[in-house]
């Protein structure tokens, strides 16, 4: 089954796209000795810098960062783990022990599918595509929340399948990822014309790594934002938390505000006093002092209150 999660929005995470490192020249039988497996992407944009999937797959999966070289034949080799393409068509979920709801308050548990990849990298076909998103649609007891930065594919391949009749699927919410104003302009476009053919649409804003202007994002389902997390994790500016809070309330778009991440505004930290030190030197992030604290003390409240909508 699709496997449990502390990714905070999601209730199971589900990796059908697989990888295995091949070494040449030890080869078998004219072929390849299968030394590695887990997965593989390529970084495309700012927001990849600190790839938590990259490092996880260099200590326990491949071996191998995400890059382009190691993506190459004879390096890496891309499957669709046929077990795991069961596992969704069978899978039932559960409520929590003791709990009358999924996370978040919800009645029905979102998985996340390829959070270890993108699901729109030219590396996964039409063909794994059309098997995945039948898969996904077979399971109606779960909503599935789809996240790519390759948005002008993923509007490739449905176009596709609306000019051939099909229609959008109501368990299935397409999602982009954004983390500044540069690649928000990139993507809104193929995110509104999703919307406009009948999906349900999402915006994971993380790592926020600058204030964005969302102006004609109105069409959107959900968003969540967060600040980044890991050893070398750049700050979020607060304003950008709270320009996407408040642009959601304008428009009632359900606002998720994850975390934020290994840094907090000095204000936010209520035992702060002028007597406190720091492991870490406050510094000055777009007008407002910021400290790294780790993303357990960070926590998750923004000016006081948290916020948990979800779309959906």
């Amino acid at each position: 089954m699709p496997a449990k999660t502390k990714i905070e929005w999601a209730d199971y995470i589900s990796n059908p796209i697989k990888a295995r490192r091949v070494a040449g020249p030890y080869a078998l039988n004219g072929g390849h000795t299968v030394i590695k497996q887990g997965h593989a992407c390529i970084k495309i944009s700012e927001g990849c810098a600190n790839c938590w999937a990259s490092s996880f797959n260099v200590r326990l999966g491949t071996g191998l960062p995400y890059t382009v070289a190691n993506m190459q034949a004879g390096v890496t080799e891309i499957y669709l783990d046929e077990k795991e393409m069961q596992r969704i068509r069978k899978f039932k979920p559960r409520l929590p022990k003791g709990e009358s709801t999924f996370k978040n308050g919800r009645s029905r548990p979102v998985v996340f599918p390829c959070d270890m990849t993108d699901l729109f990298g030219a590396w996964v076909s039409e063909e794994w595509l059309d098997r995945i998103f039948q898969a996904m649609w077979m399971c109606q007891n779960v909503d599935w929340l789809v996240l790519t930065k390759r948005t002008d594919r993923m509007l490739d391949y449905l176009a596709k399948k609306n000019n051939a009749g099909k229609i959008a699927l109501n368990n299935i919410y397409l999602g982009c990822s954004v983390e500044n104003q540069k690649r928000a302009n990139e993507r809104r476009a193929a995110m509104d014309a999703l919307a406009w053919m009948g999906w349900k649409t999402w915006v994971s804003y993380e790592p926020a790594l600058e204030v964005v202007n969302w102006e004609g994002w109105q069409f959107l389902n959900g968003l969540i934002c967060g600040g980044e997390s890991g050893v070398n994790a750049r700050p979020m500016p607060p304003e950008a938390a709270r320009k996407a809070r408040d642009y959601c309330d304008q428009h009632s778009i359900p606002f998720f505000f994850k975390q934020w991440g290994e840094w907090i505004p000095l204000d936010h930290l209520a035992w702060v006093s002028d007597g406190t030190t720091f492991k870490h030197k406050p510094v000055e992030v777009a007008g407002e002092m910021m400290v790294k604290v780790g993303k357990g003390l960070a926590g998750h409240v923004l000016d006081g209150m948290t916020h948990n909508g979800m779309a959906g």
